[in-house]
Order: C-alpha cells, then sequence, then structure tokens
C-alpha cells in the first residue's frame, strides 16, 4: 500500500513560478539592464546563496584581482569552465543585489550569475517488510523493474564490466554496505568540502531521524539501483551489477541534533558544478543526477556541455512535480542529456512524473526496491526500502546506459542517447510523447543495438 512506501521525492528545487521564464542557454553573457528574469525571480525568492556568486571571466588571471577589488573570497575555482565562486563574509542586506549589478558591467566578465540554493525536502520513511528467498540475492524476486526492463535477458550479454565507471552526483554513498562496497570507487569525491575518499563521500551519520532523511538514503539507494554487486547472496542486484559506481557528494555535512538534522541540509549550484567536472576528469562513462534546478544556471550548464564533451553519458531525473505543473528540470531539458521519467509496475506513468519535451525515455521509478545506509539498521529494520521518484528512475536508466558502454565503450553520448531513445518500448500514444519519451527502457533491446 502507498501508505506504507517511502515516498522519496527528487531533489529538486521547487520554483514552479519560474517555469516560463527561462533565459535560452545561447544567450552568452548576463549585460542587460533586468539581467536574467528567472535568477532575478530566484534571488526574490531566497533560492539563492546570500553570500556568494559565480562568475566566469574572459581571462582566468582577473578573477583574484577581481575578488580583492571587491573584497572578496575565491572559496572555488572551476579551472575548466573558466568559473570561479566568490564569497563576502557576512555580507549586509542587499549586498547580492548590488554586488551583481555592478559586475555585470565589468568587461573582464563574460558572466555573473547568483549561485542557486536549495533546501532538501522529502517525506518521512516507513519499515517494510521485506521477505527473503534463498536466491542468489535473496530480494531479487522484489525488483520488478529489472524484469519491466527485460535486464535478466540483457545479462545474457553483458551484466557490466568493471571499467565503465558511472558518478552518483547525490548525498553520497554508503562505504560499508554489504551490497555495494566490492564496487565503489576509491576516488570517490566530497564536491562541497572537497575532499577525496570513500569516507568523505558517505552520507552523514546521525543517532535519530528528523523529519526528513534524503540526505541519508538518497544516494546509497540511487546507487544500489545502479551496480549493487550480484550472486552474493545478500540482498538485491544492481541493473550493471559489474560496473563501478564513483560517488560524489554534492551536500554540506549533516548536524547531529536530533529532529532538525536535515536544518543544514542545502544543496548549491557552484558544489554540483564541481562534481560534474570531477566525474567527467576521474574516468566516469556515466553521470547519474537524481536532483536538478528549476532556474538555469550557466554554470551548471557549462559544467554539463563539459562533461558530454569529455564522452560521458550525463542522465537526469525528470522531476516529480506533475501535480504542480511539471516544472522543467533545467539540468534534464540541457542539450545533450537523457531525461528520465518514471513508470509504474503496469507500465504506466507515475502521477508524480514530470512530463515535457525533456523527458527522453522513462523507466520504472515506483516502487523500487535498493540499498540504504547500514548505520540506518537500528533505525528501519534491514539496510534495504523501497523508494518512488524519478530519482530512482534516473538510476535504472543510468545502470542501463552503463551495459550499453559495456558492450560497446567507444560510443559517444549522443550514441548512447540514440540506442537508449530507439531501443525503448513505446507506450502511450504512438511515438514519442511527453510523458515517457520515446518509452519505457528495453535493455536487451539496447544492448543488442549497441553491439
Amino acid at each position: 500500500m502507498r501508505s506504507n512506501q517511502i515516498k522519496a521525492v527528487l531533489l529538486l528545487l521547487s520554483l514552479s513560478l519560474l517555469a516560463g521564464c527561462a533565459v535560452p542557454q545561447n544567450q552568452p553573457s548576463i549585460r542587460t539592464s533586468s539581467y536574467d528574469t528567472s535568477m532575478l525571480a530566484a534571488r526574490k525568492a531566497g533560492f539563492v546563496k546570500k553570500d556568494s556568486l559565480l562568475v566566469r571571466a574572459k581571462n582566468v588571471g582577473d578573477v583574484d584581482a577581481l575578488a580583492k577589488e571587491n573584497n572578496l573570497t575565491v572559496t572555488r575555482r572551476l579551472s575548466a569552465l573558466g568559473i570561479a565562486e566568490l564569497t563576502k563574509s557576512n555580507p549586509p542586506a542587499g549586498w547580492l543585489d548590488s554586488i551583481i549589478e555592478k559586475l555585470s558591467a565589468d568587461h573582464r566578465l563574460v558572466f555573473v550569475e547568483p549561485n542557486l540554493s536549495l533546501k532538501v525536502k522529502d517525506s518521512g520513511i516507513s519499515n517494510v517488510s521485506l521477505k527473503e528467498s534463498k536466491d542468489e540475492d535473496p530480494l531479487r524476486s522484489l525488483q520488478y523493474s529489472l524484469d519491466s526492463m527485460s535486464v535478466p535477458e540483457a545479462w545474457k550479454t553483458s551484466s557490466g564490466d568493471p571499467k565503465v565507471v558511472v558518478a552518483v552526483i547525490d548525498s553520497g554513498v554508503d562505504p560499508k554496505h554489504e551490497d555495494l562496497k566490492s564496487n565503489l570507487s576509491p576516488e570517490a569525491y566530497n564536491a562541497y568540502y572537497k575532499k577525496k575518499g570513500l569516507d568523505a563521500a558517505a552520507p552523514s551519520v546521525v543517532s535519530r531521524l528528523g523529519g526528513q532523511f534524503a540526505a541519508l538514503g538518497h544516494g546509497t539507494h540511487v546507487a544500489g539501483i545502479i551496480a549493487a554487486e550480484g550472486n552474493n547472496k545478500k540482498g538485491i542486484i544492481g541493473v550493471a551489477p559489474r560496473c563501478t559506481i564513483l560517488p560524489v557528494k554534492v551536500f554540506p555535512d549533516l548536524k547531529d541534533n536530533g529532529q532538525n538534522a536535515q536544518d543544514s541540509q542545502t544543496l548549491v549550484a557552484g558544489a554540483v558544478a564541481e562534481g560534474l567536472v570531477y566525474a567527467a576528469e576521474h574516468g566516469a562513462a556515466v553521470i547519474n543526477m537524481s536532483l536538478g534546478f528549476s532556474t538555469e544556471s550557466k554554470t551548471l550548464a557549462a559544467a554539463v556541455a563539459y562533461a558530454l564533451g569529455k564522452g560521458v553519458s550525463v542522465l537526469v531525473a525528470a522531476g516529480n512535480e506533475r501535480m504542480e505543473g511539471s516544472p522543467i528540470n533545467t539540468l534534464a531539458n540541457l542539450p545533450g542529456v537523457i531525461g528520465v521519467g518514471a513508470t509504474d509496475e503496469d507500465d504506466k506513468v507515475t502521477y508524480f512524473s514530470n512530463s515535457g519535451k525533456y523527458v527522453s525515455v522513462s523507466a520504472p521509478g515506483w516502487r523500487v526496491l535498493s540499498t540504504m545506509p547500514s548505520f540506518l539498521n537500528g533505525l528501519i529494520g534491514k539496510p534495504y526500502q523501497y523508494m518512488d521518484g524519478t530519482s530512482m528512475a534516473c538510476p535504472n536508466a543510468a545502470g542501463v546506459a552503463a551495459l550499453v558502454k559495456s558492450v560497446n565503450p567507444s560510443l559517444t553520448p549522443a550514441q548512447v542517447k540514440d540506442i537508449l531513445e530507439k531501443s525503448a518500448e513505446d507506450q502511450g500514444p504512438k511515438g514519442f510523447d511527453e510523458d515517457y519519451g520515446f518509452g519505457r527502457l528495453n535493455a536487451a533491446r539496447a544492448v543488442a543495438l549497441a553491439k
């Protein structure tokens, strides 16, 4: 029953009022008197970090001089993009608006924009009774999503390649989980604090669950869908169980303060951009982003384009706001990205899955069973739970993309996207539609087409 399921909501900035205010991505700069309609709205709504901004300089060497002139600190350098994050200590009221207006006229800059920020929102979790079998993966019988996408048939050709790395840009992945630890890359990274290592990229540990828990379990759940280890007599099996997961954490650590544990849980564009660049430069073949914004960011657009240019396929969840009019997830709407919608056990589009022209394909996102952090055992029972959302559909699709790359590593992101779309099983109206995209994914067909 739905009341017994974990209601996981995509980590998506709720800016429905901004959906129609986006500025075309080919606009090269922000030198207009009104700046950018959607960014102005975001600033007024408070969906930006009030003490920082992002700038792209024509000459990277000008960043330090510009920061010094304006009494700012360079807190993040995205050298590959020529972009930097500048921060003001204890800024006065109105500072962000005034500095953006000033720097918008600075001839040394290509653009300046606020550092988009969002507070994670999702509902709590409930204990779910999981009936195990004596199979090699005891919970495999509960994973309808694998059968819906004909994954077992695809495994006859390939169950993945350890050399194919899938980056999970999210809230962290549990490095000690019994079903994940063998498939995690030691190159794991915390993009928020700029620290390397599996422990740095692990989800925050708290002794009590607050009213929310996305930061605790979301990234680990996503990783398990993609590449939980197979045939180990434990838990579940991922879509691509022999591929490697690269955890890239983009959230700050939580403070263990009981019911208010999520208060510090804020996602910022600068950290997400750094995560994208890091993944592209550290061997990722596929990037999964079960997150998004409804305001355009030139910084994030540049980071996604950089990853695609490095030959990395980028998959982004479509969003869970269908009931609020399906505001565009601007990350999923970027050129070359594979936007993923969610279906249920009956191949019906879910009630929450956003619709739109940017939905490339769909995949199971309703009642998807996967891994949860081990430290939650005493709070939720076993380290496996159900979650709903396009956040779950996206890693199902990323797993299929990983199988495709395992069969043919030379494929470009455009070719991978084309294969997933052409091999999908048409659902709904004939041909492409804005609910299913080109259809619900079929892994067996995709792998066959990739050969």
